[in-house]
């Protein structure tokens, strides 16, 4: 057989062609492909989380629980277990979202799926197309929106509705056959859908929607949406798009050449007087009904157009979406489904908020000075900023009745660790908008953390907030006022660990970093993987039933053994 790394390759060869893809159930029986899935995911918060079965979990893993895996798929005879359902909140929202937590197995294969079926359709999705995707994100989304975007008059905010719970099986599985010919797969990923869930101890069945919070389902989200790509790509785009360039303004011509008879009169006063008259005016019809433009981008769910026209025609384009949408059987929002005027109004997206900028408005100052460009130059170029409520939303979450206050979850950590924790949560919050034009706004977000922290560090040791400024206060290397811990390695007395809160500087990032990592089998630094081939206990050397034992608390282990007769030995050594 042969080894999974060739074989991927081979179907993101025949994706890049678009070549149908058959026998995909034959070669996903390969352990190999199954420690891949199992080193994507153990390292993972919810490894370790229970689905319906308490003892499905990544603990206990080892190479004969892989190949009983792969014996029941060969026979045919695997069987989803039903998802158990909770809720999460919404984010700036009070309503709730339903997630459903499968067990370990269930995972283990639904990521053995999702590395196959990945490698075959990304090299096939839409270029506008951002969600869930190597080397795309949310900054590659807003990117092409700031540079490619120039001028837009009209957005056109579109979400569908419960789009994950929505997604009909008939469509999806007719979607995937078109390309993936393998029957035992379609009935083992119609097996997936229909599993079900389990709420409050009730068995529900699943007659539509992706499995949310499963590894496969955004992808195969992306797989139905792409029919939309498809459709605004190759209908809507060409339809709206006509003219090479705006036709000039009359007016701004005629002031021009007035403009140019005056200098060579040497009529200055006439000159500066037409000169003025003529920044006034736009250099080109603002209404060419002769030029349109339609642009495009998705993250997920969410989509944005970019429309340079009449608002009557951004209207019909919204419906003919609408009126497409319903041919896949969804739904789009109403609600959040809007037009938004791109100078008077801002669109949002992907936590953004975008407008396109006029050479008098205030937050433009950063995007001349960064850009080097002239007064007029700067009408028409797409401003991302960071939303108000962002900043307000921020800046209460340390506070209570308008004080900040400090962190009482952190008091039995460490200086290092605290200081740690609020540097990771507020850089995290800084990369996200590091594409906003605004993004020195955060300031007042910084300011509150800084507060906090300070009275954290003070509560801890029981001292004056003074004190933690005192003692913590340092400058860094790019010349910025920050905390700082320094710790000396234990092993290693020369090597100085460094936490570190508000040592980068507040300054917009024009390019988005992605930073994906090509899922590999035995790169040098996975050495649970190599522990795990070497089938070998090693603490009594045995090679009979070797498990690898995930912990996440050491009080989980204590809780699971505390009333059992016999405990195993991995367990004492933990303690």
């Amino acid at each position: 057989m042969r080894t999974a790394l060739k074989y991927i390759e081979i179907v993101r060869e025949r994706g890049e062609h678009g070549l149908i893809l058959k026998r995909v159930y034959k070669n996903i029986l390969n352990r190999e492909l199954f420690l891949m899935a199992y080193a994507n995911l153990y390292a993972n918060n919810g490894a370790t989380t229970k689905g319906v079965d308490p003892n499905d979990t990544v603990d206990g893993m080892s190479i004969r629980r892989i190949d009983r895996l792969i014996k029941k798929l060969r026979r045919r005879r695997y069987k989803w277990k039903p998802a158990r359902r909770t809720h999460i909140d919404k984010r700036h929202s009070n309503k709730k979202r339903p997630l459903g937590i499968p067990g370990w197995n269930d995972k283990l294969i639904e990521e053995v799926l999702r590395i196959v079926l990945s490698a075959y359709y990304d090299v096939q999705f839409s270029v506008h197309s951002h969600g869930f995707r190597n080397q795309h994100g949310c900054h590659t989304a807003l990117q092409e929106i700031a540079y490619q975007w120039t001028g837009t008059r009209w957005f056109i905010e579109g979400d569908i509705k419960g789009c994950f719970d929505n997604i009909d099986h008939g469509v999806l599985l007719e979607l995937i056959g078109r390309k993936v010919q393998d029957r035992s797969l379609l009935k083992l990923l119609k097996g997936m859908l229909e599993a079900g869930y389990i709420e409050h101890g009730t068995y529900h069945n699943t007659y539509s929607g992706t499995p949310q919070g499963g590894n496969l389902s955004p992808l195969l989200a992306n797989i139905v949406l792409h029919e939309l790509d498809t459709y605004i790509e190759q209908e809507l785009i060409p339809e709206y798009t006509k003219g090479t360039a705006k036709r000039r303004d009359p007016e701004y011509n005629r002031l021009n050449m007035a403009m140019t008879y005056a200098k060579q009169k040497g009529q200055i006063a006439k000159y500066n007087e037409l000169r003025k008259r003529k920044r006034n005016l736009p250099s080109q019809l603002t209404n060419d009904p002769d030029y349109r433009r339609l642009r495009y981008v998705r993250y997920a769910d969410d989509f944005l157009l970019g429309f340079i026209g009449s608002k009557a025609e951004a209207e019909a384009i919204k419906r003919k979406i609408d009126q497409f949408l319903k041919t896949l059987k969804l739904e789009m929002s109403a609600e959040k489904t809007l037009i938004t005027h791109a100078t008077t109004g801002r669109a949002k997206f992907l936590g953004y908020e975008i407008t396109v900028a006029q050479s008098d408005e205030r937050y433009t100052k950063n995007y001349k000075r960064e850009h080097k460009v002239k007064r007029r130059s700067i009408n028409g170029c797409v401003i991302l900023l960071v939303p108000k409520t962002v900043i307000n939303t921020w800046s209460r979450h340390f506070s209570r009745n308008g004080k900040v206050i400090h962190r009482s979850c952190l008091l039995r950590c460490s200086d290092f660790e605290i200081v740690l924790t609020f540097g990771i949560e507020f850089q995290g919050l800084v990369n996200y908008y590091a594409l906003a034009h605004n993004i020195s706004s955060l300031s007042k977000v910084k300011y509150h953390y800084a507060t906090s922290l300070a009275k954290t560090l003070a509560a801890k040791h029981k001292k004056r907030v003074w004190w933690a400024y005192r003692k913590y206060k340092r400058i860094s290397a790019d010349g910025i006022s920050c905390f700082m811990v320094e710790v000396k390695d234990k092993k290693n007395p020369e090597r100085i660990h460094r936490a570190q809160f508000g040592n980068k500087p507040l300054r917009r990032q024009k390019t988005a970093i992605i930073k994906d990592r090509r899922t590999e089998l035995f790169r040098s630094g996975n050495e649970l993987i190599k522990r795990l081939l070497a089938n070998q206990c090693e603490l009594c050397g045995s090679d009979e039933d070797v498990q690898g034992h995930h912990v996440r608390k050491l009080k989980d282990v204590k809780e699971k053994y505390k009333n059992r007769k016999e405990i195993p030995n991995w367990v004492y050594i933990l303690y």
